[in-house]
């Protein structure tokens, strides 16, 4: 059996919080650096692929060979659509070039784990189409990763959830000397210590010898859907969890919404305004004590309620909310500000 959660430093992946059920807590700028230590949390928790003890562990299971491949149809048939929809990114600066993979999303965006400067200039690559432009849209600056806009369509991946000691593929556009078009590899995303009973003792795999340390390297499952990119850390993060972040991030200029204010529990249901802070979208309309019932249509259940959906929201977003204020129940409209 597993040791209990408090009795282990692994996270199995059944644990891990869904994206949807994430409590972060928003404010305005002034209160930056908390909302960075919450999103740093979530960024350890979703990348407990690789904990120190992998240090002193030797897995037993043979490295995985990575092959390249020049051309979409020599990869595996479930690898095959998803290399279609990740972009090889030329990041140029001043006697500086760097080449990195975005996963595609929808709208024209992609997204890697690798952190570009605004000021970069950027092309991207995808077979049929060579050396496009790229423009830069927002860097996650808790997580480190990099929305960008592309200047032709591609197709966008489809995704899924992380899943455990499942085999997946992992494929990548190939960035060394010989030009050869794609790496990929079958792996894991478990433990290569898979015990007899199955058990799982924590989320690793070795990515300099299953893809050669690739970054942004994109696994599918079976089906062909994303699961996971291989960050810059060397960690394999949820693909889900970075493209839902990057869409809000894109429409936010970066930012999530945030309402600028500190609430707790109402009892009954709702959430008491505690606080307000300087310069706060909700002045004018929200005052401490008011208890927020429903936002935008969705029934605000406890503080936490209200902080996922604000963390699911774009900053400058329109904000319907109704509350109750002594008596009397209230509607008012504002526009969230940024959680950054």
């Amino acid at each position: 059996m597993a040791p209990p959660p408090q009795a282990r430093t692994w996270v199995h992946p059944s644990e891990l919080p869904t994206f949807e059920s994430l409590s972060t807590r928003h404010q305005v700028r002034s209160r930056l650096a908390r909302l960075l230590a919450s999103l740093m949390l979530i960024a350890l928790v979703l990348g407990s692929a690789v904990l120190a003890s992998t240090a002193r562990t030797s897995p037993p299971n043979q490295p995985m060979t990575s092959h390249l491949v020049r051309a979409v149809q020599d990869l595996p048939s479930n690898a095959r659509d998803a290399a279609k929809s990740v972009v090889e990114l030329t990041i140029s600066t001043p006697g500086h070039e760097t080449h990195v993979a975005a996963m595609v999303l929808s709208h024209d965006l992609a997204v890697t784990t690798t952190p570009i400067s605004s000021s970069a200039l950027l092309t991207g690559s995808v077979p049929g189409h060579e050396d496009f432009a790229v423009r830069w849209v927002a860097r996650d600056r808790a997580m480190g990763f990099t929305i960008v806009h592309l200047s032709i369509h591609v197709p966008s991946l489809h995704f899924a959830p992380m899943p455990a000691s499942v085999s997946v593929t992992a494929v990548a556009p190939d960035l060394s000397a010989d030009r050869a078009r794609f790496a990929w590899s079958s792996t894991t995303l478990g433990d290569p210590l898979l015990r007899a009973n199955n058990l799982i003792s924590y989320l690793v795999t070795d990515p300099a010898t299953n893809l050669n340390g690739f970054v942004d390297a994109i696994a599918v499952d079976a089906t062909g859907r994303a699961v996971a990119v291989l960050s810059t850390n060397q960690l394999w993060y949820s693909a889900l969890f970075v493209a839902r972040v990057a869409e809000i991030e894109a429409a936010g200029h970066g930012c999530h919404g945030s309402l600028g204010l500190v609430g707790q529990n109402a009892q009954g249901g709702g959430a008491t305004v505690v606080t307000l802070l300087q310069h706060s979208p909700a002045l004018g309309h929200v005052r401490v004590g008011d208890v927020l019932m429903r936002i935008n249509g969705h029934d605000i259940d406890t503080w936490q309620t209200l902080s996922t959906w604000l963390y699911l929201t774009p900053a400058f977003s329109t904000a319907h909310l109704t509350l109750v204020r002594g008596t009397r129940t209230e509607h008012v409209a504002m526009t969230l500000g940024c959680a950054l």
